[in-house]
């Protein structure tokens, strides 16, 4: 595959200086803000891979795509902590390409599916449209990009990052769209990214995979940290519908508790990251218990810059 082309119209002036010029070109508008996922040192390139002096990491280019992604938990941030169970195995899901396009097409080809999907396209037109026209939108997870024609409406460049390589291979060898593209893989626990260095991020249907209260809580904590203006996160929230009846049934069926949160925590955590949360639609009142929460940093009125 040709090395993508350079999305245009986004550059500051700092991300072009000779710093950057020997970056491979796609890569030059994102170059400034990058960051090593072990300990957020700056990033140089060799020629072939993406170094951090300080932590000696070094992160290959694959197919034009950064492979940034972290495998581990929320003991990334505590050394000596521990848990039981966390998200380890889901983090290995749909690394191969194949894996990922069953995956995708899946939402495709039922109907309920694009029926969650349609709604969700339309929550996030509304979330996003509050918060005006951003330069860098951080898709995380972007899967292989179901929602992501929606969140390119908004944005001047769409950064698409997933934990998954075949998922983000996949998302690539998908249309273009409304604007420029750029990949690479990357952890929610471990966002190689630099503080406030988007608009903001769309993380949607992550949260309630995450098996332990350290690790959904720290993935609000992550989100905030890169995201200059706004985040919209989906969550399942623990006082829905769906999650009251799952409770009722589950002595009888036997099935394991929902990865929920409830409203009340989402906004002390969205208070402590500098944020105030200002809506969680739900995406349905009974045949889902999953909402929609905009958190928007202090400061920010959500007007950003308005469409031309």
């Amino acid at each position: 595959m040709s090395e993508p082309k350079a999305p245009q119209d986004v550059s500051r002036q700092d991300v072009f200086s000779q710093d950057y010029a020997h970056w491979p070109e796609h890569l030059r508008p994102i170059a400034a803000k990058l960051r090593c996922p072990s300990g957020m040192g700056r990033l140089e390139y060799d020629g072939d891979t993406l170094f951090c002096p300080e932590s000696k990491e070094r992160y290959p280019i694959h197919e034009g795509i950064p492979l940034m992604a972290r495998e581990g938990t929320v003991d990334g941030w505590a050394p000596g902590a521990s848990v039981d169970e966390d998200s380890t195995d889901y983090q290995k899901a749909y690394q191969e390409l194949e894996e990922a396009e069953f995956y995708n097409t899946e939402y495709t080809a039922h109907f309920e599916k694009r029926l969650s999907t349609a709604r969700e396209y339309r929550l996030l037109d509304r979330l996003l449209s509050s918060q005006g026209r951003s330069e860098i939108i951080l898709d995380l997870p972007s899967g292989g990009g179901r929602l992501s024609p929606k969140i390119a409406e908004h944005t001047d460049l769409l950064l698409e990052a997933d934990i998954a390589l075949g998922q983000v291979l996949y998302g690539q060898r998908q249309p273009a769209l409304a604007a420029p593209q750029l990949w690479m893989t990357a952890s929610a626990f471990h966002i190689p990214l630099a503080d406030n260095s988007v608009d903001g991020t769309v993380c949607p249907r992550l949260n309630h995979h995450l098996p332990t209260p350290e690790e959904r809580e720290r993935l609000i904590e992550e989100l905030l940290r890169v995201s200059r203006r706004f985040v919209i996160m989906t969550f399942f929230d623990h006082y829905s519908v769906k999650n009251w009846l799952r409770r009722i049934r589950a002595p009888f069926n036997k099935k394991p508790p929902k990865m929920t949160m409830t409203v009340g925590r989402v906004r002390e955590l969205a208070e402590a990251g500098g944020a105030r949360l200002e809506a969680y639609p739900m995406l349905s009142p009974v045949s889902s218990g999953h909402r929609y929460a905009l958190m928007v940093k202090n400061g920010q009125p959500g007007a950003g810059r308005q469409k031309s």
